[in-house]
């Protein structure tokens, strides 16, 4: 059986953020988008450095190479170190989330913190690379380290608002995509839910019918409403294999309609003449089951009155597209406009779900007398 929508939006909503946020947390790095943003970063902090050199050289300056390199990179990276922080302070404290003076003041003592392990981060960064360079990185005294720090802490503010959005905007559209897709889900399951309903709808339709006739038959022949019961019988084990099946192979519908109009046969003995023509080829081609056979009942009760007649069905592929025809040489079709009854209205509803706005399910007088129905859809 299948779960319910309302089950599978339960589900989903209970469940999966309390699975999906420890694994975000953990794995955060190994994404996809980690990478391409670190190298995008280390060429910002290469572009900052040629910039710096650039600067130096016209005002003749005689700084080695790659010291404006050292000073930006050893930037970079202890940011990179930080973007984590940055983002487990923002789990914790969530932008949209309330009180505001709470988020306000956790964010405000996070930049602050921020902008100071960048600062001691990167000196002592560049205290190594000068070291291994053979020289020294000077730092100056304790005012100039103070100045130092509240110049920089004005350039971090600024980048720990600019990482804090850019997390906040990442989660929220991973949220919307995920929402959306789960809202997709959820059609495409009440569509299912539909189709499943609809097929069901066919069996104790075609049944009753069928229940039908054999009784009249049976006033008759009782051999021929015998035979009739065992070809029933027949008819419903091939159905109820494949009641959970939306879509089944075309040579097995054929083969059921077969069945279905050897039945009919036995009913008007000696005064049906079905002829039945599929292209080669075509039987692996998954079609909506039970499909034609409604079509062709219609045709036996009300085309063919007195079940006197003739009836055709072909089946060809026209490029993309899968088209039925159902022919008879009965009565026509009525001067007024025709009510579809159960087994038409079923077929019409389920290929408008399944293939919204691109079937057609039509119905035409036949020269020199007779209907043509004729369904197309196309085929995967």
């Amino acid at each position: 059986m299948t779960e319910s929508p309302s089950s599978e939006a339960s589900n989903a909503t209970d469940g999966g953020d309390a699975t999906r946020q420890p694994r975000a947390r953990g794995t955060y790095w190994l994404r996809l988008g980690w990478p391409l943003f670190i190298a995008l970063m280390l060429l910002l902090g290469l572009y900052e450095g040629l910039n710096d050199l650039i600067d130096l050289r016209r005002a003749s300056s005689s700084t080695a190479t790659w010291k404006p390199f050292a000073l930006q990179l050893t930037s970079v990276l202890v940011i990179l170190a930080l973007i984590p922080i940055v983002v487990r302070v923002e789990l914790r404290y969530r932008l949209d989330s309330k009180p505001r003076s709470r988020v306000i003041v956790a964010h405000t003592i996070a930049a602050i913190v921020f902008s100071t392990v960048h600062s001691v981060g990167m000196t002592e960064l560049r205290k190594i690379v000068y070291a291994l360079a053979g020289e020294s990185f000077v730092v100056g005294g304790p005012l100039s380290a103070l100045v130092g720090w509240f110049y920089e802490l004005q350039k971090d503010l600024i980048t720990y608002v600019v990482i804090l959005l850019v997390v906040f905007a990442a989660r929220e559209f991973r949220q919307r995509r995920a929402g959306e897709l789960r809202a997709l889900k959820l059609v495409a399951e009440l569509s299912d839910a539909r189709l499943r309903h609809l097929t069901a709808q066919v069996d104790p339709h075609f049944l009753f019918n069928a229940l039908n006739a054999i009784s009249n038959r049976m006033r008759e022949d009782v051999d021929a409403a015998d035979r009739m019961i065992s070809q029933l019988g027949d008819l419903l084990r091939a159905a109820y294999t494949t009641d959970q099946q939306l879509l089944i192979p075309l040579g097995n519908e054929i083969v059921w309609l077969r069945g279905y109009a050897a039945m009919m046969a036995e009913r008007f003995r000696g005064q049906l003449q079905f002829e039945l023509d599929v292209q080669p080829d075509l039987e692996a081609i998954k079609v909506p089951r039970l499909l034609l056979q409604p079509i062709v009942e219609n045709a036996f009760r009300h085309g063919l009155a007195g079940g006197r007649g003739n009836l055709w069905v072909g089946v060809r592929r026209s490029g993309p597209r899968l088209i039925c025809t159902v022919a008879d040489d009965g009565v026509g079709l009525p001067q007024a406009p025709m009510n579809r009854g159960t087994g038409l209205s079923n077929v019409s509803r389920r290929l408008q779900l399944l293939f919204p706005d691109d079937h057609e399910i039509s119905f035409a007088p036949r020269e020199p007398r007779g209907t043509i129905v004729t369904v197309a859809f196309p085929v995967s």
